[in-house]
């Protein structure tokens, strides 16, 4: 019984150790090396910064980890952990070539966004008259997704104060960021330009003119971010902050700001490349490893309660009715309380 045993903690192991990767010769991890630098030398956008990039994969290929990585995955972690450092869109990851039946272990952002509500995960009005939105991702815009964004402005669109949760938003695509900001501006804003190089053209993100339903043009918003807000999810909290559409509170965000792309490196490899940079028409600038700075810096578990009371705030104000009022006043004394 117990050599069983043994056999089946062996066979556990050695599936275990199975699933992390297949071996990799030390000559194919340079030959990796190499075909990552020609691939961000032809579409890496930030051209500036190719020579701190090959001085830094130099000092990978002859680090002692390097040498002693034997399978595709840890080859594929310690490459990402040393691009991450010069652009945190940058990504390595490897997928078995010979299991083409199976699964991807790595589900696609935006097949996970659509099977998941397009990311909205929480939508309703608050004490006070305040309504929280709060989500994980930025879809693509199709009929779909303008559905579901439709149905989570018209639940919140007579609140006093709209809250957008962006703290663990991942980011997606930009163009989401312009159809929620369709409901902020009564007319088309110019929010974002992408610069893209291998192209070398301009798309520029404008708020939507038209929406499915009511805008809230004149609504304060409050947007909450932490050192996980990341990408789209930023590019919304930039410009809404530059336009003085609205309050960001919480961390600085995580600073990527540069729009990215897959390419394949052969043998299950593929590498994740920024191939194109956002530039804010007022700032003429971006966020790119800095973050977008918070109007309030708080921990990102004190960001809510800020937002709330300065939104029950704004909303004594505009407010003359008295059950609205009341309802107002015990909530800030129930902070108060605390």
């Amino acid at each position: 019984m117990d050599k069983m045993k043994q056999l089946l903690t062996l066979l556990l192991l050695s599936c275990s150790l199975t699933a992390i990767g297949t071996e990799i010769s030390q000559e194919r991890k340079l030959e990796l090396i190499n075909s990552i630098e020609k691939k961000i030398a032809s579409n890496y956008v930030l051209q500036e910064n190719l020579e701190a990039i090959h001085s830094s994969l130099n000092k990978v290929a002859e680090s002692e980890a390097f040498r002693q990585a034997t399978d595709t995955e840890s080859v594929a972690g310690i490459i990402k952990s040393a691009l991450t450092k010069h652009d945190k869109h940058f990504g390595v990851i490897w997928d078995d070539p010979e299991s083409p039946q199976q699964q991807p272990k790595h589900e696609d952002w935006f097949s996970k966004l659509s099977r998941k509500n397009s990311g909205f995960t929480r939508v309703e009005v608050l004490e006070g008259n305040i309504s929280y939105i709060d989500f994980w991702g930025f879809d693509h815009v199709n009929e779909e997704s303008q559905g579901r964004v439709a149905a989570a402005m018209a639940l919140i669109q007579d609140a006093s104060a709209i809250i957008f949760d962006l703290r663990k938003n991942g980011g997606g695509n930009g163009f989401m960021g312009g159809l929620i900001s369709g409901y902020l501006f009564d007319k088309p804003t110019h929010l974002n330009s992408i610069h893209w190089k291998p192209a070398g053209n301009v798309t520029e993100i404008w708020s939507q003119e038209k929406v499915q339903g009511k805008k809230v043009a004149d609504t304060p918003v409050y947007i909450l971010t932490s050192s996980d807000t990341f990408s789209a999810a930023e590019a919304f909290a930039y410009y809404l902050k530059h336009l003085d559409r609205a309050t960001i509170i919480g961390e600085a965000t995580k600073g990527g700001a540069n729009p990215w792309q897959y390419f394949p490196l052969g043998n299950g490899f593929k590498i994740a490349i920024p191939i194109a940079k956002a530039v804010n028409p007022i700032t003429k600038t971006n966020w790119e490893g800095t973050g977008v700075k918070p109007d309030i810096e708080t921990s990102r578990e004190k960001a809510f309660p800020t937002a709330y009371r300065l939104a029950l705030q704004a909303a004594k104000i505009s407010t003359a009715h008295p059950e609205h009022l009341k309802e107002i006043q015990q909530k800030l004394q129930d902070f108060d309380s605390l």
